[in-house]
């Protein structure tokens, strides 16, 4: 066996194919079946912005992603077995086993999909905190399966991209929910099927102008526990008015209404279940609509609340207030003023 390789060699082996490539502590190995493209890359880092999802009334469906930090996964070859590294401001609690990492999942849902038995390196530099509610585990997932199908150079489509990033939101959510990785993955508003998470739908708005104020605590709400907070059941009364405003929701994007998305988000079962896990949850959204936020909501799971603005409103004004809210109930918080954010690239790749 060559001791360098420059470039990738193919050797067929059965059914399988040996692919051998690089120098020195670089060589790499991947046993790929099937009908695999394989690329000559060596690694490929991919970004994912931050995400709120829900956005009030809409349970595991909709979603946005926002400007409030980004996450880059770089992903390569291993020689031997799976390895994550964990890096960045926000490392700390991010599991380095792949099992429980989500990241680590999505990437292997994708390789189960496509029989990939090669090990990979993986390196996340985490840029949002985890347990926000602004889809931490989601932007890992998103850019980690972005990251392996470049790499392996596989004829994927966004929606397969989707579903195998929600099921690396099991380690986190503990069931494969779509809204956040189908925000980071594609950008924009999405809707997304619960039942099928290859079913996305990207809302166009003719509008830049709405932006969200996101008040983070100092509180750390794990997914898990916000799941548990869910009522199993819902009245019929809740369900028709959910129905009404994720249709408000939806038409506000289309039309561009900030002042309309705003009003269309509030008063959610969601909002009711979770707010209690919000320590000064009311006082943070009554401040926001007094600064002249259109409408507030929990982000995702929690304890981000996230408040609708557009260009005509002082979204500073509106993040003092929510922070001042906080304040009021003993919590420290951070503040972004957040556009609505494009879809996950790829900013590196070493052939």
């Amino acid at each position: 066996m060559p001791a360098c390789v420059a470039r990738p060699v193919a050797f067929a082996i059965g059914k399988k194919l040996l692919i051998i490539g690089g120098c020195g502590r670089d060589n790499w190995i991947a046993f790929v079946t099937g009908n695999v493209i394989m690329s000559e890359k060596r690694r490929v880092t991919a970004k994912a912005f931050a995400s709120v999802a829900n956005l009030g009334h809409g349970f595991d469906a909709l979603g946005v992603a926002v400007e409030a930090g980004f996450d880059l996964v770089t992903v390569s070859l291993a020689t031997s077995c799976d390895e994550i590294i964990v890096a960045g401001r926000f490392a700390e609690l991010v599991p380095t086993e792949p099992a429980r990492n989500t990241a680590g999942l999505a990437v292997s849902a994708l390789r189960r999909k496509f029989e990939i038995e090669s090990p990979i390196h993986m390196k996340i530099d985490k840029g949002i905190r985890c347990g926000s509610g602004m889809g931490s585990s989601a932007a890992s997932a998103a850019a980690a399966v972005k990251a392996a199908a470049e790499l392996f150079g596989l004829p994927v489509t966004v929606g397969e991209l989707v579903a195998f990033a929600a099921e690396g939101e099991r380690a986190s959510a503990g069931t494969a929910h779509a809204d956040n990785v189908a925000a980071s993955l594609i950008g924009g508003f999405v809707v997304c099927a619960p039942d099928d998470a290859c079913r996305v739908t990207r809302l166009t708005s003719p509008s830049a102008s709405i932006r969200f104020v996101l008040a983070l605590p100092d509180l750390h709400v794990p997914t898990e526990q916000a799941r548990r907070a869910m009522p199993p059941t819902i009245s019929l009364g809740d369900y028709s008015k959910g129905c009404s405003r994720v249709a408000e929701i939806v038409a506000a994007i289309n039309s561009g209404d900030a002042r309309s998305l705003g009003r269309a988000i509030e008063d959610s079962f969601v909002d009711k279940a979770r707010g209690p896990l919000i320590p000064g949850f009311d006082d943070v959204c009554e401040r926001a609509r007094d600064a002249g936020a259109f409408g507030v909501t929990i982000g995702g799971a929690g304890p981000t609340v996230a408040a609708v603005v557009d260009d005509s409103v002082d979204a500073d004004a509106v993040a003092n207030a929510m922070q001042a809210g906080f304040s009021n109930a003993g919590l420290r918080s951070d503040t972004h003023v957040a556009n609505v954010a494009g879809c996950a690239t790829i900013v590196d790749e070493n052939a």
